[in-house]
């Protein structure tokens, strides 16, 4: 058969060009027959008769689209799309260099080249785009620019100085035939220099994306994503890409300094980035607030009008005055000063890890937060991470904290409640505080929940583990957890649990273990005014070495002890020591029940239990309670009064004392009390009957 080409070209081009729908779809009708007619039972000729075919319907469809927005553009518009058509027809395009700068030493990194018209001041790049979607060229514009850009940069190598160059790129065009020969060629040899800077106006499927991400892998050629944060630039595409550059978008930026909704999407972008080896660029940073805010957050690199704008030279450094301020913003994040804060949002889980890669030295909780919002901290890491936690005045909610593992800033707590704060700290996990404790003023309200461990280990002169400073009231504090806590401590002051001035302290549960080593040291209690304390349902062990110490109670001043359905055992070695009670003390009561209590003390001057300076009421109820002790002045039950009240009932009370004295007590027979139970006392090796065990010496 004789396969007329020239006609079936002729009937296609008459096709395609026809601007009327009706005559549209006509000539679509003959250009199918007349395939048909020719090609007959020719299997190779009727397979190009459907190509073909679908070919011309595709444009059908493209057309009808087209002339539909065509028919819409006022007087002006057309104008307008002349002049774009003339551009691209004659490729009438240049370009300007925008400088993208470091956020660490504010050298130019990098540029982005825009695309700008010649000879057509009023057409600007939206124009460019718009008018070449509705001509259905933007497969000409893709060509252009990177061939252009890429030319400039083959002839301009020198002014370059190896930095990079971030070319537009409209993902969902495909170059092919020669056009994509030549670009794939060009980007090869200049694979060091140029950037794809993938520009999303569609939502591309994983296979495009795949095939895009392997081509320029192919060609060793970078990745950036453009305007991160809006359009189709999602979390999703950038999974998909995973690319070398996030440029973050302006409208993300804008304010940002008065914004922390914005600050926390961008320090999550952020983070994101950096955990996966991307560079995390802020684009359209016009103030130094902006400038500042992003720095503080920890971006890589940073492009706007504030720091350089684009311009047709490709400039060497931008202005001295900013390069200062990026170098000063830097050193304020470094240093630790109060730009290296970070407010945490109700429901947050916060990595404190990547807090710390940043810069970050304060995690500040409750700012925005309402009554009863929970915010999570999460550690997991393996070296200590030198960030403070403080929940600001007033926050009343939950304190999640996981896997912490924190190292106090200049030796400050590690977790600090404000006045007015009523914190739950849920604790899930190992977590361990160095160099300070949690603090909880006076006009503050702690309680500890959760079935982990926290471990505190403290070398200050000076320290308190849960609690306050030595010189001030602590708020009150409850113990309602399945956890272990471990406050290990070493200073020349301090206590574990408690503060100067003392207040209410609810032991409620749990596993305890306090070590103390120093001069002065109090376990559970108050250090210089009274104390008051209740211990239920938890077992507890205290060893205690220090000049003057006491395992609950308070050093100086009275004290309320409260235990009942627990096992605690003391242990302690010093010169001046209390067990339960206060050493300097001239008040005590104690009441016990159904626990088992071991007390063992070693001390110049002590007393197992009880007040050293004044009265001690002591009850003992449904108890196993063990007192073994040696020094040269020493009692088991109460100080060096005769003020000791001492009841035990249906309890084992067993007392093994070394002493210079001859008896455990120095009260007299009526103020002691047993009933149905068993109270043994040895004294210096010798088991006395109990009129002789009353006896003074």
């Amino acid at each position: 058969m004789d396969f007329n080409t020239d006609d079936l070209c002729q009937l296609i081009d008459t096709a395609l060009s026809t601007d009327s729908a009706g005559a549209l779809e006509s000539q679509i009708a003959l250009c199918t027959k007349s395939l048909s007619e020719q090609c007959g039972n020719d299997d190779s000729l009727a397979s190009l008769s459907e190509k073909i075919y679908e070919l011309c319907r595709r444009h059908v469809s493209i057309r009808l689209r087209g002339l539909s927005e065509l028919e819409k553009l006022t007087l002006e518009e057309r104008l307008e799309l002349e002049q774009v058509e003339n551009i691209i027809d004659n490729n009438l395009l240049t370009y300007y260099f925008q400088p993208i700068v470091s956020a660490y030493d504010g050298s130019i990194y990098s540029y982005e080249a825009l695309m700008r018209p010649l000879d057509a001041p009023m057409i600007t790049p939206f124009h460019i785009l718009k008018y070449a979607a509705l001509l259905n060229r933007l497969r000409d514009i893709e060509s252009m620019t990177l061939v252009n850009v890429l030319s400039l940069i083959d002839r301009n190598e020198g002014l370059f100085k190896g930095r990079k160059v971030f070319i537009n790129s409209i993902p969902n065009i495909r170059l092919t035939g020669d056009d994509n020969e030549k670009v794939s060629a060009m980007l090869s040899k200049h694979s060091d220099t140029a950037v794809i800077e993938m520009t999303e106006n569609v939502q591309l499927d994983e296979k495009r994306i795949a095939e895009i991400k392997d081509h320029y892998h192919s060609l060793n050629v970078r990745i950036a994503i453009d305007d991160y944060g809006t359009g189709y630039s999602n979390v999703k595409n950038l999974l998909d890409y995973m690319p070398n550059y996030v440029k973050i978008d302006r409208s993300l930026l804008s304010g940002i300094e008065d914004s922390r909704k914005k600050r926390h999407f961008v320090r999550d972008i952020i983070d994101f980035c950096h955990d996966n080896g991307i560079l995390a660029l802020a684009e359209g940073v016009e103030t130094t607030e902006e400038l500042r805010t992003v720095i503080l957050l920890g971006v890589d690199l940073i492009q706007g009008y504030y720091t350089a704008r684009p311009s047709p030279e490709i400039i060497d450094k931008i202005d001295q005055d900013v390069v200062a301020e990026i170098m000063r913003y830097r050193l304020e994040l470094l240093e630790g000063t109060a730009s290296k804060k970070y407010t945490a949002s109700a429901g947050e889980a916060v990595q404190l890890g990547t807090l710390s890669r940043d810069g970050v030295s304060v995690v500040h909780i409750g700012e925005g937060l309402s009554e009863g919002d929970t915010v999570r901290l999460l550690g997991y890491s393996t070296s200590e991470l030198p960030i403070a936690i403080a929940c600001d005045s007033g926050f009343k909610g939950v304190l999640e904290i996981e896997q912490l593992n924190l190292l106090s800033p200049r030796s400050r707590p590690c977790i600090t409640l404000e006045d007015g704060c009523e914190v739950e700290i849920r604790i899930f996990g190992e977590n361990r505080l160095f160099g300070g404790g949690i603090q909880v003023p006076a006009r503050a309200k702690l309680n500890v929940t959760g079935k982990g461990a926290l471990y505190i280990k403290l070398d200050n002169s000076e320290y308190f583990g849960i609690g306050n400073d030595l010189s001030s009231r602590h708020g009150d504090i409850s113990f309602n957890h399945n956890s272990f806590i471990v406050i290990d401590c070493n200073g020349q002051r301090g206590i574990a649990i408690g503060g100067g001035s003392g207040n209410v302290i609810n032991i409620n549960s749990g596993k305890y273990l306090i070590q103390q080593t120093g001069s002065y040291c109090c376990g559970i209690g108050s250090f210089s005014r009274s104390a008051n304390i209740n211990i239920k349902n938890c077992d507890m062990q205290i060893k205690i070495s220090g000049a003057k110490c006491c395992a609950v109670g308070s050093l100086y001043d009275k004290s309320v002890v409260d235990i009942r359905q627990s096992s605690m055992r003391a242990y302690l070695a010093g010169l001046t020591a209390a067990g339960i009670g206060s050493p300097d003390g001239e008040k005590m009561s104690l009441t016990v029940d159904n626990s088992n209590i071991s007390v063992d003390v070693r001390a110049d001057e002590l007393t197992a239990v009880g007040a050293g300076k004044g009265r001690s009421d002591i009850i003992i109820t449904k108890t196993s309670f063990n007192i073994s002790e040696a020094g040269h002045k020493a009692y088991a039950i109460g100080g060096f009064t005769e003020d000791t009240h001492f009841v035990s009932d249906n309890a084992d009370v067993s007392v093994d004392i070394t002493t210079d004295y001859d008896s455990f007590t120095m009260t007299a027979l009526e103020n002691i009390s047993t009933s149905d139970g068993r109270c043994a006392f040895t004294v210096n090796g010798s088991s006395v009957e109990l009129a002789e065990k009353l006896s003074r010496q």
